[in-house]
């Protein structure tokens, strides 16, 4: 992406205060509930057991941890900087980590948790709600400046190819 390009994606949420609240709040609105729905889910799976043959309260619980640990140790091998760093401009959202773009994690954690209710909870249709929440969330934060649209768009494959290979190997 060009400096240009993320000057031009970016100025208006920078310019209106009320789009960068919106912003803020959408991306707070967006993690949270994300959050929020998966313990509630292994809540319910570890004391009503499983729904299904397939599924398990620990591959529920193991896929997304043991994904999320793979994935920061990768983020931290790579250490891309963030756009706000290297065009030296504000982000919509207050930042300042440095480092550590790529990829998303905020994007790859909702969206695993999304696959996690498509793949393995009794509410399928739910996981696809979350799974455009998670969507939102990559917009938010490409527009806010925290990311590149490559970063979140690794962090949506790199969730979607964990939960699946994931879930088989622990089939």
């Amino acid at each position: 992406m060009k400096r240009e390009t993320y000057i031009k994606m970016t100025q208006p949420f920078r310019d209106n205060p009320d789009l960068a609240k919106g912003i803020h709040i959408a991306n707070k609105l967006c993690t949270g509930v994300m959050y929020l729905a998966y313990p509630l889910l292994l809540v319910y799976l570890f004391f009503f057991g499983k729904y299904s043959s397939y599924f398990s309260f620990w591959r529920a619980l193991f896929v997304p941890a043991i994904s999320f640990v793979l994935l920061s140790v990768f983020r931290s091998m790579v250490n891309r900087p963030r756009p706000y760093e290297k065009f030296e401009l504000q982000p919509v959202i207050k930042k300042d980590t440095k480092g550590h773009s790529f990829p998303s994690r905020h994007v790859f954690s909702a969206t695993i948790i999304a696959m996690t209710f498509i793949l393995h909870s009794p509410w399928s249709w739910l996981g696809l709600i979350f799974l455009a929440v998670s969507i939102l969330l990559a917009v938010v934060r490409v527009v806010s400046g925290v990311h590149y649209i490559s970063d979140v768009v690794a962090g949506i494959v790199v969730a979607i190819l964990a939960a699946v290979l994931g879930y088989l190997v622990l089939y």
